[in-house]
Parts: structure tokens; C-alpha cells; sequence
């Protein structure tokens, strides 16, 4: 079982369910001019009110005090707390402000993401990731923020999936801004990327008394069909191999070594000598600063298995479970796996920091949301991280996500939430999986 230390929490993102994109000068993100465009998002949704958390930001803390999680991950909208002039907005810090104080009141504690996703379009106008000065913009916000929230918050995140950031909205265009970078332009962005994290490191370490501090990264584990070593080293291997193609979400070596380790893996200099990014020893001794966890969002994975001694990955049966969206197939072991892996690779502890479903949820004649597929993901996957709990140093687990949100270019066709919300007139509901989660915590915390 695990202990009452263990950090059982949810997770959500300020885009994704604040709601209020222009009330109290918050200025436009990438996002906010990603979605004006016809075709960008599937059902032609935003993020104007989704789950109107800016407002019912009371009732979110009740909702998760009910459920009984110990912690609450949110983000903060850059957008909302810093305007186009690179001032504060202290209208836009009071309501994380406050936000920290009601969870603190109620026993939880604020664990805040300082960027998933949301740049502000002024930055991007000014080359965005491309541009050397984003790394002191970024800087100059986690000032801000670590100060406004000074002794209410301790617990940083740096970047959320930077797999996705890079990918989906740099190189394929899926998400926004809806660029597609060339080889050269992705490292270099990559590269700045980082040095936003290590920058940000630093003056959370500086401004932050007893602070605790990661990024979140995700990846899609290579799950072993048998327990045969060889099968285990080679999906190990597999899965921190570096390749080209900057393909989501398994390209982690590329962001985590120069984080954990110091530098970019040794084939990142043979694979790309032709096209590298200007580094320094200076970069790197301030990207690969000393994080507390290694924080890892994981839904799913792929089997593997060896044939003639080489790996081989197996393909999905028809009929295979899995989730209400293409990337998501039930592979419980995969979170196993997957934090097995990365501890032993970067020898920290481990706390998931997203792991969730995607269902069909709509709400029934007796007025109430029966989720059992999603009841039966969440208590699969735990099992599998008790397993690993009991063999390596898992600190935590969030649940992606509270609510159903804002999907990204999903819209609002995608529902992953422990609570269901009717997008007609804003009412939450919760379903059968919050009242599961909460017995689930309940037990284990006994």
C-alpha cells in the first residue's frame, strides 16, 4: 500500500479551464489567436469560459477538499499576470493569490506549473522561442510569480510536456502557434526552451524558502511483453534513444539529460553536428541545475518483444481497450515501466504529475455520470505504481484531470475530468470516478 506521505493529487491548466481570456487586462496568448482560426480547433471551441475557474475558483477548492487529495496542480497564465509592456498585472496575481490561500485553508497544498503552453503573443511577436531574450522574459515572470506567491507556495513546475510544446506547435503545427520550424530552428529552440527552465531554477531557488522544484516532461513507455533481461535492457535503451525526427512524446533524452545529466546525450552532437545550436559550458551548468523530482506524465505506452534478437513493437489487437481519443490505449505497465526507467537513469525520486482517461461521459437518466471505464483505468495504473512504489522512491501521483476542459485542438469534444461540466450553463457534476478516486485515497491512506 501506499504511505501516508504519498501525494495524492489533480491536475488542471490555466487555459484550459480558467475561462475569462480578457477580464482584468490578462492579454492575448498564443492560444487566444490559435483558436480564432476556422479549422484549427474540431468543434471551433476556445477557452472563453470552459470551466470558469477564474471565477468559481472557491468551488474548485471544495470540489478537491470533498475529494480528499492532498495537492492541487494548477498553472499559471503568463498572459494574466504579466502585460504586453512586461509589467506586473496585479489584478491577474490577487487571483492566484487567492486561489493559494483557499487551498491553503482548506489543507492543500498549491503545486504551480509556471508554463503549460500559454505564451503571451506579444513574445511570440517577437520570435517567441526562437528569440535569445525568452529565457529573461521567462525569468523576469518566475520573479514575479515566486514573489507575489511568496509563503503560500513552495512546490514549482517548471515546463509542461516540452515534447508537445516543440512538436504539436513548432514542427507539425497542430497546436498553437502553428508553425512548423526547420531542423535547425527546432534546436535552437529546444535549447531555449531549456535555458528558460534553468533560469527559472535559479530564481525559485533564490526567491523561495525550503522550495522543491522539477519539470514535466511526458513520454510513451516501452512496455516488455516478458520479464526476460534482455528484452528489459533493450527497451530501457529504447526508450532515451535519441533520433531526428522530434516525434511526440518519446524524444526524452533530448530535454532530461541536459537537465539531470549535465548535457545533451553524446549523439545529439553527431546526429545534428551540422545544425547545432550555439552552447556553452555556461548553458549547460545552468540548464542541468539540481531539480528535487523527476516529475513524468504518463497515459500509455507500447508493447514490445524481441524476434531475432531484435526489438520489435507489437501492434494494438483490434478491439484493444482504449480511451475516447487516438493516442490513448490502455497500457497500465507502461507507468510502471516508465518510472522505473527514468530513475534509473537520473536517480531521483519520481512523482507522476498527469496520468488520466478519455471517455464517451455524457449524463444519464438518473442525472448522474457512470464512468466504469475510466474507475477501471485509474485503479489499473495504481496498482502498477503501488508495484513500483514498493521497489523505487514514487512520491506522488496527479490525476489529469479535475474537470473536463478545453482538449487543445480537441476543443471541448474530449472529457477526461473526474467532474462533468455542462458546457451549456457551466454546472459540474461529479461523476462515479471522483467518488472512486476518493475511496481509493481514502484506503490507501489509511
Amino acid at each position: 500500500m501506499f504511505n501516508k506521505d504519498f501525494i495524492f493529487g489533480c491536475a488542471t491548466a490555466s487555459y484550459q479551464i480558467e475561462g475569462s481570456i480578457d477580464k482584468d487586462s490578462k492579454v492575448l496568448s498564443i492560444w487566444d489567436n490559435f483558436t480564432k482560426i476556422k479549422g484549427n480547433i474540431i468543434d471551433g471551441s476556445d477557452g472563453s469560459i470552459v470551466c470558469d475557474s477564474y471565477i468559481k475558483y472557491k468551488d474548485d477548492v471544495r470540489l478537491l477538499k470533498n475529494l480528499g487529495v492532498k495537492a492541487y496542480r494548477f498553472s499559471i497564465a503568463w498572459t494574466r499576470v504579466i502585460d504586453e509592456n512586461n509589467n506586473p498585472n496585479q489584478k491577474g496575481l490577487d487571483y492566484y493569490i487567492n486561489l493559494c490561500k483557499e487551498l491553503l485553508k482548506n489543507n492543500i497544498t498549491p503545486y504551480v506549473t509556471l508554463y503549460h503552453w500559454d505564451l503571451p503573443q506579444w513574445i511570440m511577436d517577437k520570435g517567441g522561442v526562437l528569440n535569445d531574450e525568452i529565457s529573461d522574459f521567462f525569468a523576469y515572470y518566475t520573479d514575479v510569480v515566486t514573489k507575489a506567491l511568496d509563503g503560500l507556495v513552495k512546490d514549482y513546475i517548471t515546463i509542461n510536456e516540452p515534447q508537445c510544446i516543440m512538436h504539436l506547435g513548432f514542427r507539425v503545427g497542430a497546436h498553437a502557434p502553428g508553425l512548423k520550424y526547420t531542423d535547425k530552428e527546432m534546436l535552437q529552440a529546444i535549447h531555449n526552451l531549456l535555458l528558460c527552465h534553468g533560469k527559472a531554477v535559479r530564481i525559485i531557488r533564490k526567491n523561495v524558502k525550503n522550495s522543491t522544484i522539477g519539470f514535466a516532461p511526458c513520454s510513451r513507455p516501452m512496455v516488455p511483453v516478458s520479464e526476460d533481461k534482455e528484452l528489459y535492457d533493450k527497451c530501457y535503451n529504447k526508450y532515451f534513444e535519441l533520433v531526428n525526427d522530434y516525434e511526440f512524446p518519446n524524444r526524452v533524452s533530448i530535454y532530461s539529460d541536459p537537465i539531470f545529466l549535465g548535457d545533451y546525450p553524446k549523439e545529439y552532437y553527431l546526429v545534428f553536428k551540422d545544425i547545432l545550436p550555439k552552447i556553452t559550458k555556461e548553458d549547460l551548468k545552468l540548464i542541468s541545475q539540481p531539480l528535487d523530482y523527476i516529475y513524468q506524465n504518463i497515459y500509455t505506452g507500447n508493447y514490445y518483444s524481441l524476434k531475432d534478437n531484435e526489438l520489435v513493437k507489437e501492434d494494438f489487437y483490434f478491439g484493444y481497450p482504449e480511451g475516447n481519443i487516438d493516442w490513448l490505449q490502455v497500457v497500465p505497465k507502461s507507468i510502471y515501466y516508465g518510472v522505473k526507467y527514468l530513475n534509473q537513469r537520473y536517480k531521483l525520486p519520481v512523482i507522476i504529475s498527469e496520468n488520466g482517461f478519455c471517455s464517451n461521459d455524457f449524463i444519464s437518466l438518473d442525472g448522474k455520470c457512470h464512468d466504469m471505464q475510466r474507475i477501471d483505468y485509474i485503479k489499473r495504473y495504481l496498482i502498477e505504481l503501488e508495484k513500483a512504489f514498493k521497489e523505487l522512491p514514487i512520491k506522488g501521483y496527479f490525476y489529469w484531470s479535475l474537470f473536463d476542459n478545453f482538449e487543445w485542438n480537441s476543443g471541448l469534444s474530449k472529457r477526461f475530468g473526474l467532474v462533468y461540466v455542462d458546457y451549456r450553463n457551466g454546472n459540474r457534476i461529479e461523476k462515479d470516478s471522483y467518488y472512486a478516486y476518493k475511496e481509493i485515497i481514502e484506503e490507501a491512506l489509511k
